[in-house]
């Protein structure tokens, strides 16, 4: 296996300003490079100049939910092919459904479980590189 050239660059989606900060520490801490956005429309401008690895989102924003963000992720050629999480409060069974069926690599409900959420990550990194 060779060695990572850089460690993965995380987009975070989350218009919670506390939990926002809480994921990035977390993920920081796990040595993660995280880019922080609080809204769907954030997060496209972000991803109109940057390619990160992997991008972790909620459900439940506005005006643009993480539903209609990964529409159009997937909608783009430059950002189709970058994994998404969602996170989200958002339990239902036809919730997480929808989501897997617009693109989403996993679907984690809050409160979350920080070693389930980091193995997730490492897990979706692993199986998408090339």
């Amino acid at each position: 296996m060779t060695p990572h050239k850089q460690k993965a660059t995380i987009l975070i989606v989350e218009d919670e300003t506390a939990l926002l900060n809480n994921i990035a520490s977390i993920l920081e801490l796990s040595g993660y490079v995280c880019i922080k956005t609080s809204s769907g429309s954030e997060a496209l401008a972000v991803l109109s100049n940057n390619n990160p690895d992997i991008i972790i989102c909620d459900v439940m924003m506005a005006p643009m939910d993480g539903f209609q963000l990964i529409a159009l992720i997937r909608e783009n050629k430059q950002t189709i092919n970058i994994p998404v999480i969602f996170l989200t409060a958002r339990a239902d069974l036809k919730d997480k459904n929808k989501g897997l069926e617009l693109g989403a690599k996993a679907y984690l409900t809050k409160p979350f479980n920080v070693t389930e959420l980091i193995q997730m990550i490492q897990f979706v990194l692993s199986n998408t590189e090339a």
